[in-house]
């Protein structure tokens, strides 16, 4: 069988993993040139400055600093409407709401609607800290964007938004 593509069972085809790969094929495979390998590749990378930037300048993760970001979009929410917002799970956004609850960058309080609810809002010190922060996302943001024509900026939103889509769509039929 060395070498033979088989054919792999009824339950894995359902999940859309039909046959097995050829050992050539595993020994060929180039992952660089998949859309999930760059993607990932460039998040890391990406994340890796914005970590670096806020780590430096305010003192911060990434992390902290986009639940701050989504929090200040949202106004006041729940953790979950953070979680939702910045695409975090909900134990990521848990953690990190207990480190900036800690710095005195947000705040906590029972909503009054519901008890069982906590709704989190930024203190004026994290409204002060993203004043401080702001200027370098622009600035981050400025930089990266200068490297694309306005097309190809165009062409990436579109690109983003389909692969986004798609990756949705994926995840509802796991």
């Amino acid at each position: 069988m060395k070498g033979r593509a088989v054919k792999g069972s009824a339950a894995s085809r359902q999940r859309g993993h039909g046959d097995r790969a050829s050992l050539e094929a595993v020994r060929s495979h180039t992952p660089e040139v998949l859309i999930t390998y760059r993607v990932s590749v460039l998040a890391q990378l990406l994340g890796r400055v914005v970590d670096a930037s806020v780590r430096q300048d305010l003192g911060l993760t990434s992390r902290q600093w986009r639940v701050m970001v989504m929090l200040n979009r949202l106004g006041t929410a729940t953790s979950v409407e953070v979680a939702r917002s910045a695409n975090f799970d909900q134990s990521q956004v848990s953690r990190v709401v207990a480190e900036l609850l800690q710095l005195q960058l947000i705040a906590q309080q029972e909503d009054p609607a519901d008890r069982r609810k906590q709704t989190l809002r930024l203190t004026p010190a994290g409204i002060e800290r993203l004043q401080a922060g702001l200027p370098g996302s622009l600035a981050r943001e400025a930089r990266l964007r200068a490297r694309l024509t306005k097309a190809e900026y165009d062409g990436f939103c579109r690109a983003m938004a389909a692969l986004e889509d798609e990756a949705r769509t994926m995840l509802r039929q796991r």
